[in-house]
């Protein structure tokens, strides 16, 4: 069959044109007319926050509340018609912990309300505990001096390294707990984390009262003037036998074309429970149910199916997101995206990926980027997927693009991450509704791209950036109040390799001095894989060699 030379050149013409052609937009302006208006004009965002941080609670995993809350979200998806939300176990924890109301105050000099807390997985009062506070002893012949002092009452700023025995000598003699705190500006900010109980046999015995700064240096003051300090705390902390199964939420939105590949839309479900969790992440959950309510009043059809996720054991160390992940690891292949919603109530405000990603990316979010002139949205170019402790990271970690959202707006994360105001009203309404938009357009934009987001020269930084929280990471432990003595070894951990033990107080680190949680994050960032560790055990000072993980 004789073909010409011209109607030859005119095909490969066509060919190119086709190959070289930009991609046209995935959401038409249509679909995105709909999710705009219905997200800002008949947003239910606000709502599904409510009932989550007030009408359910704090949602600390392995309590309670995380469970009701899975159910309720569950329903809540199905209620826009996704049947197939459910729960996916992913562990269980061999104790639950549920926390009840607490209290406190000076009764004696003067009467005075305190703000204080206490972590997770810790031991409450056996009813109102009034009783004097006294000063902790510095040493082991103080300690003994105070012999037959101890019942029912209150030490103050107990010395971590003589922790284990203080605890046994208030138990011995009917002491009630601990308390403590800081003064200045470091003592606004009231702080929840823990560390699981692994056994009913071994709970912990006494609580340790954290005072906000204003009460703990009024109780200073007086105890510095030589008056009796009286103080009562009512502590209603309760542990429950396991084990306690543990649950991440999955609802999918199904690919007309690619019904086997997925983008990921998510947040976490946990929280901490010293407030209600709400900017972390209640914000995140909220704007993940929400786009799925969008897209569903669209009546969305995406070419690759919308996987909506809420995980727990965030909090823990991403424990839910990565169990997941490995469990469906053989799968990842046809993951095109994760995008989580983990930064609080701040806007989203752009996504960063790789160079070989920005054409996709710019056509997906296309919409977005002319979305709101007050609150802009810009699409950047990093070098790698830099980790920041959030569940994109179990994606990364397995090759899957995974996008920690850009945030931006007038909140202050700072005040509400994992402190007492961490409550409804940090959250701001017409961020919640934007980003809800911005989520759900972006997920439709994405699953609706001719390919799978590129991988091609998709690089990933391992380690993890973020003070406190990398230390405790890297080491495997958690610190007291002075930033610097050992509170917890985790088990398998670096610190328990190496031999440190809760009470151990870090010293250098290389011959770099460590006296605040800021000297330890310099020390233990890059550098050497193997470092010295100087550290104080029982007065006597002692260096090793640790080993870090590259």
């Amino acid at each position: 069959r004789c073909v010409s030379l011209s109607s030859m050149m005119f095909a490969r013409s066509l060919v190119l044109l086709a190959v070289s052609a930009p991609l046209l937009a995935q959401v038409t302006p249509e679909q995105f007319a709909i999710i705009k208006n219905e997200g800002l004009e008949n947003s239910q965002v606000m709502a599904h926050l409510d009932h989550l941080v007030n009408r359910i609670g704090p949602r600390l995993t392995g309590s309670d509340n995380l469970t009701v809350a899975g159910d309720w979200a569950v329903d809540k998806f199905k209620s826009f018609g996704i049947e197939n939300a459910r729960l996916e176990q992913w562990g269980d924890y061999a104790v639950g912990f549920n926390r009840g109301p607490w209290w406190g105050r000076m009764t004696k000099p003067v009467e005075m309300e305190f703000v204080c807390n206490t972590n997770a997985w810790t031991a409450g009062t056996k009813g109102p505990a009034r009783g004097l506070v006294v000063a902790a002893p510095k040493d082991a012949d103080e300690l003994a001096a105070m012999k037959g002092k101890l019942h029912h009452v209150w030490m103050l700023n107990p010395n971590g390294r003589l922790l284990a025995k203080l605890t046994e000598a208030m138990v011995a003699e009917g002491g009630f707990g601990f308390v403590t705190g800081r003064s200045g500006r470091r003592g606004e900010l009231l702080l929840t984390g823990g560390r699981p109980s692994r056994s009913m046999d071994s709970l912990p015995s006494l609580p340790m009262v954290r005072l906000k700064n204003d009460a703990y240096e009024a109780v200073v003051e007086q105890l510095d003037d030589g008056k009796d300090v009286e103080v009562e705390f009512d502590i209603r902390n309760h542990f429950r036998k396991g084990p306690i199964p543990l649950y991440n939420v999955v609802a999918d939105i199904i690919g007309t074309e690619f019904p086997d590949q997925f983008v990921v839309v998510g947040g976490h479900l946990d929280s901490w429970d010293g407030a209600t969790g709400t900017t972390d992440n209640g914000t995140g959950s909220a704007t993940t149910i929400e786009a799925a309510r969008l897209l569903m009043a669209l009546g969305a059809k995406p070419r690759r199916s919308i996987r909506f996720m809420l995980w727990s054991g965030e909090e823990q160390g991403l424990l839910g997101s990565r169990a997941w992940v490995q469990k469906h690891k053989d799968e990842m292949a046809n993951y095109s995206a994760s995008l989580v919603h983990d930064g609080g109530t701040n806007y989203l405000s752009g996504i960063a990926g790789m160079p070989e990603m920005q054409p996709q990316l710019q056509v997906a979010f296309e919409h977005v980027l002319t979305l709101s002139k007050e609150m802009p949205f810009r699409i950047r170019e990093i070098p790698a997927f830099t980790p920041i402790g959030s569940d994109h990271e179990a994606f990364t970690a397995v090759g899957v693009p995974g996008f920690f959202w850009n945030q931006s707006g007038r909140a202050n994360y700072t005040h509400t991450h994992h402190t007492q105001y961490d409550t409804y009203g940090a959250a701001i309404p017409e961020y919640q509704r934007h980003s809800s938009v911005v989520a759900a357009t972006g997920a439709l934009g994405l699953a609706n791209l001719p390919e799978m987001l590129t991988r091609e020269n998709m690089k990933v930084r391992r380690g993890f950036s973020g003070g406190a929280r990398r230390s405790r990471r890297v080491l495997g432990v958690q610190f007291g109040d002075d930033g610097v003595t050992i509170g917890v070894v985790t088990k398998d951990s670096v610190a328990a390799k190496t031999g440190l033990k809760v009470g151990d107080k870090l010293v250098k680190i290389g011959e770099a001095a460590i006296k605040s949680q800021r000297d330890l994050r310099r020390a233990l960032a890059g550098g050497k894989k193997n470092k010295s560790l100087t550290f104080l055990r029982d007065d006597k000072q002692q260096t090793v060699e640790v080993t870090f993980p590259r």
